[in-house]
């Protein structure tokens, strides 16, 4: 394992400061509890994380949707160019409705990190 000195800690201190793990946090708490504004933190990563694997998910059902209508429409009897007519007119909006979505579940996110931060929940 190599170790190396805090500089954070050393700055205008006239010491070296202790040894730490190389790669270690230079801000972590040095007995391992983390900050509230740590939590706070992790938590919006966390949201956003989740936010973003539904969206994920949700793209991947538009493609397979947008794979599987052409097969679908000839079976269903309105041929190759009723299919294609609404691979061109349904995946548009459903990707502008997406993004919007996604961007506003996201905002919310963020705003509820600041009014929690503010409020020092």
């Amino acid at each position: 394992m190599t170790v190396t000195r805090s500089p954070a800690q050393a700055a205008g201190t006239g010491t070296a400061g202790p040894l730490r793990p190389l790669g270690a946090d230079v801000d972590a708490d040095p007995d391992g509890w983390a900050e509230p504004g740590e939590l706070r933190l992790r938590s919006i990563v966390a949201g956003q994380l989740s936010l973003a694997g539904r969206t994920l998910a949700a793209v991947a059902g538009i493609l397979l949707g947008v794979a599987v209508l052409p097969w679908l429409g000839e079976r269903a009897g309105i041929g190759a160019s009723g299919a294609w007519l609404v691979l061109c007119l349904v995946p548009p909006p459903l990707w502008a409705l997406l993004a919007v979505t996604h961007l506003r579940r996201a905002e919310r996110i963020e705003r509820e990190f600041v009014r929690a931060a503010r409020d020092g929940g």
